[in-house]
């Protein structure tokens, strides 16, 4: 699956984005809010392993159409910038619909407040939606993440609720704000 989007494109991961992803998946101000991460260097190869194995849309390679400005100098076309994925049933009991898929998404901290991360959420939404299968897109964040929550908005969708110690993450019960998207049609 590649989809293609105004500066994005979304494909699966390659062994020779190994070092693009290791940018953002070992930057702690990236990994903050996720549940891995900062990632080592053995992290990075093995999530790079399973991502080739697993594939899109699963785990999706957010890559440049073209040069970007990032806040450290200009980021050049084909870089991989960060991931978005969906996920079905294996996440647990808020997956249980079949029909339905719960996103997750990175990208890369001098990129930030660039619009990456709705860009990259919209078109794997699209994708998904199109496939005449997929009905519903929901998606998790902590409270305190308030990029995410524009992200999930931005994209249409609805916040829901507030899950109480939903993720064991580091150690730590944390609570996560439910966002959803339901196509009718």
């Amino acid at each position: 699956m590649e989809v293609y989007t105004e500066r994005l494109v979304l494909r699966p991961f390659t062994r020779a984005d190994r070092d693009d992803v290791h940018v953002y998946a070992s930057d702690p101000a990236v990994c903050f809010f996720t549940d891995w991460g900062p990632n080592t260097d053995a992290d990075t190869d093995e999530f790079i392993e399973e991502a080739v194995a697993t594939g899109a849309p699963l785990n999706t390679a957010v890559s440049l159409a073209h040069d970007v400005l990032g806040a450290s100098g200009v980021v050049p076309s084909g870089t991989v910038v960060g991931s978005v994925s969906a996920f079905g049933a294996e996440r647990g009991p808020v997956d249980a619909n079949p029909t339905a898929r719960e996103l997750g998404w990175v990208v890369r901290r001098d990129l930030w407040g660039q619009g990456i991360a709705t860009e990259a959420v919209r078109g794997l939404v699209e994708a998904l939606f199109a496939d005449g299968v997929v009905r519903e897109v929901h998606a998790r964040c902590r409270p305190q993440n308030r990029a995410s929550s524009r992200v999930m908005e931005h994209v249409g969708m609805t916040y829901v609720q507030t899950i109480t110690k939903d993720k064991l993450i580091r150690g730590d019960w944390v609570d996560s704000h439910l966002y959803r998207l339901v196509i009718t049609a």
